[in-house]
């Protein structure tokens, strides 16, 4: 019965996670603003402009550990093609 609820309810499987780690796993559009929950995005916002996005992963902790902050503006939302970048580089 447990694994039925788990599967209704897509928990994930991590140790230690409160209830808000394990509800926001998808994202949020709020106008221009997406906010990217406990997913492959770890809590990052992402906004767009009419000149291309304004990206940044909030320092929260995601799947059991802490992901540093990092900030970067890119015509397609792509750290890769980031002209400007603050934090680690992919």
């Amino acid at each position: 019965m447990k694994k039925l609820i788990d599967a209704i309810l897509n928990r994930k499987k991590y140790k230690s996670l409160s209830w808000w780690e394990n509800f926001m796993g998808g994202h949020i559009d709020i106008g221009p603003v997406t906010l990217y929950g406990e997913n492959a995005m770890h809590w990052g916002v992402r906004v767009a402009t009419r000149w291309g996005y304004v990206c940044f992963r909030l320092p929260l902790r995601c799947f059991g550990c802490w992901w540093p902050l990092y900030f970067y503006i890119s015509p397609n939302a792509t750290p890769q093609k980031a002209t400007f970048m603050l934090g680690k580089s992919y």
